[in-house]
């Protein structure tokens, strides 16, 4: 399946997940200005945050997914690129060894599961330069609560962050993005 700048998603629809309502977001993450950045896809699947961001100029991408099939559809992607530096860590996410290779290194982390990625919370902050990052959190959020939700969500992640790295940590929206609708004024964002 085409995606954005040259990616090809390669995936058996049988057993992956593929949503063409976030060809949009697709788009949207293959112009960020990633050049130089280390960058960590907590929920990676088929690829797609990680291809784009490898396709924007992405340094270097740690991509986590434990579902070997999306992980057979990753690693297709990544070969039909043919450009990019990209770990694949297949398992958990929250494992000690995915910590500890991504620990203070990542301009960025992706969590980009649905209703909630709540549960990557603390290996985002683990994985955040000394000097900070951006996490861009998907999030199920109702039509009218959106700007709450995130405002919400900030202040779960500045938590996690102080109880993980000590310091003055603060965790600010910056932006709020719909992806697409999820279900009856339920946005994906």
């Amino acid at each position: 399946v085409p995606g954005p700048k040259g990616v090809r998603y390669s995936f058996d629809v049988t057993k992956c997940m593929f949503s063409e309502g976030n060809a949009g977001e697709k788009e949207r993450v293959a112009t960020w200005p990633v050049e130089g950045e280390t960058v960590l896809d907590l929920y990676a699947g088929i690829g797609f945050w990680t291809l784009p961001l490898l396709a924007a100029g992405a340094q270097h991408v740690f991509a986590c997914e434990w579902n070997p099939d999306a992980l057979e559809g990753l690693r297709e992607g990544l070969r039909l690129l043919g450009r990019g530096s990209c770990q694949v860590l297949a398992g958990d996410n929250r494992r000690l060894e995915v910590v500890e290779a991504v620990r203070d290194k990542c301009h960025r982390v992706i969590l980009g599961l649905i209703p909630f990625s709540r549960d990557g919370f603390p290996v985002a902050a683990a994985a955040l330069r000394p000097s900070g990052g951006i996490l861009h959190v998907h999030w199920n959020a109702a039509v009218d609560a959106e700007t709450e939700t995130a405002e919400k969500v900030a202040m779960e992640i500045e938590q996690v962050l102080k109880e993980t790295r000590g310091g003055d940590w603060k965790a600010n929206v910056t932006a709020v993005q719909r992806v697409k609708n999820f279900a009856p004024r339920v946005r994906h964002l």
